[in-house]
């Protein structure tokens, strides 16, 4: 075999002086509660369907008394999800476990609970691109205050009521920040509650209506461009049919441990007029 956790891989950690382990920081995943959620655990197949029933039109309806209703067709559209499993493999060493001064087994089952952890958070991230409604889709700037007002109008022209959440890249958000901070005192005439919260804490909060969280996961191009969202949470289906699950197995053969992590689910768009994709300029 090879790629094995050894003694060697593991040296940093057998010194009789060693004060501590270190994780290297990595983003927990947060975005599973901002999307629509489905349980397929215990349920048989592992795939989620969805219907979604259409919106009736207001000049359909008949008014005036004596006059007959006009019988009116509501068909549903079914959107299907297929759930699919992704995995991690890490294998320990009985040496490197016997000298290593921590818990070594626990520290690589967390490593891996929580890269399976982001891995959803890109997976939805990946799909803001494909909503339908853009702004700066052809001329990126940088993000705005004024470019949140505009999606949450495109949202509510679709009629799609908040509440909303935005993600976007951190580099997206310095901008905005800056602007509700009155960097400069140029853009805005005084200093929001907003800003007086992103100078104070470094935390956006809530602007009309809009939950704003950042977050590396959020993807960019080669010029700098990044496209984040700002959508409600029937925009994007996430369909659980295995949670986390860490698992060890013995390797006598080899004097090792191995130790898998692994989750089935599946991502995907679920109504399109309920996100809007926004491009925009993410260099600092």
């Amino acid at each position: 075999m090879s790629n094995e956790t050894t003694g060697t891989t593991l040296s940093a950690l057998f010194s009789d002086v060693q004060q501590a382990a270190l994780f290297t920081m990595q983003e927990r995943g947060f975005m599973r509660p901002l999307v629509r959620n489905f349980n397929l655990i215990g349920q048989p197949g592992k795939q989620a369907k969805v219907g979604i029933y259409p919106r009736l039109a207001t000049s359909q309806l008949v008014s005036g008394e004596g006059t007959d209703a006009t019988n009116v067709a509501i068909t549903a559209t079914e959107k299907s999800f297929n759930a699919a499993e992704i995995a991690g493999l890490v294998t320990l060493t009985d040496t490197a476990r016997d000298s290593a001064d921590d818990n070594t087994s626990a520290s690589i089952g967390r490593i891996l609970g929580e890269t399976l952890a982001r891995k959803i958070d890109e997976d939805i991230a990946a799909l803001f691109a494909g909503f339908s409604s853009t702004i700066g889709l052809q001329d990126q700037g940088e993000l705005t205050a004024d470019i949140i007002f505009k999606a949450v109008a495109l949202l509510r022209t679709n009629s799609v009521t908040g509440p909303y959440v935005g993600v976007f890249h951190p580099n997206q958000m310095y901008n905005l920040k800056k602007q509700l901070a009155n960097s400069g005192s140029a853009s805005i005439p005084s200093l929001s509650d907003v800003g007086n919260a992103a100078l104070a804490e470094g935390f956006i909060g809530r602007i009309a209506g809009v939950d704003l969280y950042e977050s590396a996961v959020v993807t960019g191009d080669s010029t700098g461009n990044y496209v984040g969202a700002i959508m409600h949470s029937d925009a994007i289906a996430y369909a659980l049919k295995k949670d986390i699950t860490i698992e060890t197995q013995r390797d006598a053969s080899l004097r090792a441990t191995e130790i898998v992590a692994s989750m089935t689910y599946a991502v995907g768009e679920l109504q399109d007029l309920h996100g809007v994709a926004i491009y925009s300029d993410a260099t600092v």
